[in-house]
């Protein structure tokens, strides 16, 4: 199965490498290290995470823009 980088996951997901990172850190996401050291993140388990992300609506690490209140009226 391809195993993929934490910032090719990112690229993928459409966030930041850092956002990925706070993910697996938080263990959102599976990660194992390869020989050389680098956290991968197994294809499979990466299918999973995007799917339950998108079914999500949204990530927690979006900010949400503040509503549109008009000021009171002088």
């Amino acid at each position: 199965m391809q195993s993929y980088t934490i910032g090719q996951a990112a690229r993928l997901l459409g966030v930041s490498p850092d956002t990925a990172r706070r993910w697996a850190d938080a263990g959102r996401i599976t990660t194992h290290r390869d020989d050389s050291g680098r956290r991968l993140i197994d294809g499979r388990d990466l299918a999973a995470f995007s799917v339950e992300l998108a079914g999500s609506g949204a990530d927690e690490d979006t900010p949400t823009p503040p509503s549109a209140t008009p000021f009171p009226a002088s």
